[in-house]
Order: structure tokens, then sequence, then C-alpha cells
């Protein structure tokens, strides 16, 4: 008995370390593992069945959290570092992987400029980023069937798999019944809608914008008015409606179509006044016109008339400094028209209830006589 339970220690010890090569999982993969922390628990345990199915299985752990050297180590300075250089190789440039690039731009934008000062307020990696699953390749014929014309060419099928994996699961993924597919389900890539979400999980939180403001040293009351109120004013327009009634549509624009340049890597995020800021006076008619899909003609027009239309946060509230009484009468109208049209079908669907009402009650006296 003792030597079954020495050979089921050694081999969970062996697969703990096959998962994760620095060991770590060898703790971490038991639940409700936390500790405390300002009277909040604080868990830190990992699935492994997860991590053995997600994009960062290759990584050894101590590759991305680099401030921890020792066993067992102290809570604090464990936060991954996404700069590092971890072992995995490229399968394309055949070199050490690394998002020292992204992260370098990350700490230039808005948000990584002034993370040092309220790392509370501002959002790091993994705020947005999260260790999602990979899609099983086995699982899906049309994929297993790619793959096996790529491995003609592309020898190791390992680095394939994995590069497959990584690029199909950002984008919408077959629903597969007997070889044939039912309609699609999202992949690990965000829609619209849930971008705008995430942004808003904090833009639209009141008192996180106001001590990120005090952070910022903002003191002009009519930018302090617009970063406010920059989600309620973004969601009364047509883009914002688009993507709240259909949220996978690809036409409207969501906040990275136009707080990002659209050859950036995604974390360019300036501040308005910031010259390189794809939302500043000077950009906005490239931004516009970023694509076929958005306003061509802005760009090739370069009409900044149409750029800084109020249109794309469009609310009186917020624009009260410009054009007030414009903003009055299309905050007027747009509500005009959606009490005029509620009215008109609340009116048609009583004239319905009545004339039911009313044949209802003249059978009844048909029946009686």
């Amino acid at each position: 008995m003792k030597s079954f339970i020495k050979s089921l220690f050694v081999f969970e010890l062996a697969i703990s370390f096959s998962l994760a090569k620095d060991g770590c999982l060898m703790c971490h993969k038991y639940r409700n593992l936390g500790y405390i922390q300002n009277n909040t628990i604080i868990l830190c345990d990992i699935s492994s069945i997860k991590f053995l199915h997600s994009v960062h299985r290759d990584a050894d752990c101590s590759e991305c959290h680099t401030k921890i050297k020792a066993y067992p180590h102290d809570p604090k300075n464990v936060k991954a570092t996404c700069s590092s250089k971890c072992h995995v190789i490229d399968p394309i440039s055949k070199k050490f992987f690394s998002h020292e690039n992204i992260v370098k731009t990350w700490k230039e934008s808005v948000h990584g400029k002034y993370y040092d000062k309220a790392p509370d307020i501002f959002p790091s990696c993994s705020y947005c980023h999260i260790n999602k699953e990979l899609i099983d390749l086995e699982k899906l014929n049309s994929a297993k069937k790619s793959l096996a014309k790529c491995s003609i060419c592309h020898t190791n099928n390992y680095d394939l798999k994995i590069a497959y994996a990584h690029v199909l699961s950002r984008s919408e993924i077959p629903i597969e019944k007997n070889g044939f597919a039912f309609g699609y389900k999202a992949g690990i890539q965000r829609n619209g809608w849930e971008i705008v979400k995430l942004c808003a999980s904090c833009h639209a939180d009141k008192r996180k914008m106001e001590k990120a403001i005090n952070v910022m040293q903002i003191k002009d009351e009519e930018r302090k008015e617009k970063i406010l109120e920059a989600v309620k004013a973004y969601l009364n327009t047509m883009h914002g409606k688009m993507l709240k009634l259909y949220p996978k549509d690809k036409r409207a624009a969501d906040c990275l179509d136009c707080h990002t340049h659209a050859n950036g890597n995604f974390h360019d995020i300036f501040e308005t006044i910031d010259e390189r800021s794809s939302t500043n006076p000077n950009v906005l008619p490239k931004t516009c016109g970023r694509s076929d899909e958005c306003h061509p003609l802005v760009a090739k027009w370069n009409d900044k008339n149409f750029a800084t239309t109020k249109w794309v946060h469009m609310d009186p509230a917020v624009f009260k400094y410009e054009n007030p009484v414009v903003q009055a009468i299309v905050f007027g109208v747009e509500h005009g028209m959606f009490y005029m049209a509620a009215s008109v079908l609340l009116m048609g669907a009583g004239i319905v209830f009545l004339s039911l009402f009313r044949e209802i009650r003249n059978r009844k006296k048909d029946k009686e006589d």
C-alpha cells in the first residue's frame, strides 16, 4: 500500500512538472489555494487542465513571474512581466517570443503612462487579457483537413498545430454536426459589443474616472466632463446602438476602431491632446476613413468638419460648451421620435385589443340570441 501511495505521489509530481517545468503547479493546482490580504481572500489556484489547453501551455511560470526566486515565496511582487522573453520559439520568425514591443507601446499610452502612480485605477495587461483556452483541432473536421494540407510542407506538426490553433481560436469557430457546419460560435477574440463593455467597466465608473482625472492632473472642465460622460455619449450614437442591437456587427465602430491606429497594435491609445492619438483633431479624418466600411471619403477629402462632428460621442450634457443649441435640438428630435413611435404602437395595440373585445362580446351576444 505504501509503495502504491509513493508511486501515485511520484506520478502526480511528474504530471505537475511536465505541465509547468518549474513545478509551480505542484501547489497551485489545489482548488481554493490562496491567502488573506487586507481582509480579502486572494485565490491563486490554477486548473491544470485549463493550463494544458491554454495559449501559454509551453511557457514556464517563472519566465513571466520573474520576481519569484524561491519556495515558499512571498505573495508580493508576483505579477507577470509580459515583456520578458520566454523560451518558446516563434514558429514563423524562429526567434524567442516576447510581447516587448506591445508592452513598450502600452507604457507610452494613457493607460501605461500613469499605471505606476495608480495601479488600482489604470489597467495592466491582465485586466484585459485572460489566458483563454485554445480550440481542440481534433474536434473540427475542417481544421484537420486544412492541417493535413499544411503539414505537407511544414513538417514540424507540433509547432504547426500551436500556430494554427492560435490563429483559428481568434476567428468564428464552426459548430459541426455529422461533418457539416451548423452555425458558428465565437472564438477567444471579443466582438465589438464585448470590447465596449470591457472599456465601459472602467470608463462608466464615475468614481474611478474621477480618481484617474486627479492622477492625470486635468484641470479643464470641458475635458473632464467629456471623459466622465464618454460611455453614455457613445451609447447615444448610431455606432453604440448598432452594436447594442447586434453585437457581432462589424460595420459599427467600437472603441478600438477609433481610439487606435489602423496599422497599430491596439495598445496605442493616447490622450486626445497627444499628436500621436488617433482621435487628435489633426488625425481624425484619417481615423474616420480608415476602411471602406467606415467613411472613406472623409480621409480622401480631408474633411475635418465631418471628423470633428459630435455624432461620435453625442450628448448635450457633454457638449454644452460647443454648440449647445444644436445638440439640444438633436437630443429633442431623437427622443421626440422615439416617444411618437411608441405612442403610435401603443395606440395600434389598443385599437386591436378593443376590436378583439368587441368581437368576443358580439359572438357571445349572438349565442344568447
